[in-house]
């Protein structure tokens, strides 16, 4: 189990397991949960299964992800498309798709693609700059987190 300090992994393991075998602590009075683990630990579950806890991490990220490297094959494509600036979501000319057509690139590899990239736009920001940036990608299509709520609010009027 790798994950954040605090989130309950090894509360998950002794759950599994059935019986207590990982030391846990209550949460604190703030109902975050506490740091605990301080090693490395083998578990073997009763129904075969084997997990390894591991203490928790204060931040887990991608760190200098490069994305033309690991994923050469779908890079080498897009640089076919018709137009620079494809997002390989419909556009007519997209080298990406039409190989997924074909079928010599697959969806699933196309999707973990997309989803390091869309990952890798956060790195190196702070959690406030995270969430203003994905609230903006969010609200995008309606021109903005204020324009959405005029939107909602507009709605809810019509209903009543």
């Amino acid at each position: 189990m790798i994950g954040s300090s605090g989130v309950g992994k090894s509360t998950l393991i002794n759950r599994l397991a059935g019986s207590e075998l990982l030391r846990t602590q209550g949460v604190r009075g703030d109902h975050k949960g506490r740091h605990t683990t301080t090693r490395r630990e083998l578990v073997i579950l009763p129904g075969g299964g084997i997990v390894i806890d591991t203490p928790g991490m204060r931040k887990l990220g991608i760190d200098g992800l490069d994305l033309s490297r690991a994923f050469e094959d779908v890079e080498g494509l897009a640089v076919k498309c018709r137009f620079r600036d494809c997002s390989h979501n419909g556009e007519p000319g997209c080298a990406v798709r039409k190989a997924m057509d074909e079928g010599s690139l697959s969806p699933d590899r196309f999707a973990s693609y997309m989803k390091l990239k869309r990952e890798a736009k956060y790195e190196g920001l702070n959690s406030k700059q995270i969430e203003a940036e994905k609230n903006s990608s969010m609200y995008k299509e309606v021109g903005g987190i204020k324009n959405a709520r005029k939107l909602a609010k507009s709605k809810n009027k019509s209903r009543g």
